[in-house]
């Protein structure tokens, strides 16, 4: 499993938010590229669950949004 941790930036936002199920959330994630990554699973408000083949920076999320 690849894992990102996500910068406080983004968990202090997505934990003010509801969860999909427990103890995770069903994300969009805008890159600052134009790339959109769909149906994603963050863990915790904090984790951002990627495909094995996804490779990515903090740096380049430019947006996440609630699936």
């Amino acid at each position: 499993m690849n894992i990102l941790q996500l910068p406080n930036k983004w968990s202090s936002m997505l934990i003010k938010m509801p969860e999909t199920g427990m103890g995770y959330q069903l994300v969009k994630v805008f890159l600052n590229n134009g790339k959109i990554l769909r149906a994603h699973k963050v863990l915790n408000a904090s984790f951002l669950v990627l495909e094995p083949e996804e490779k990515i920076a903090e740096s380049e999320i430019e947006k996440i949004e609630l699936e």
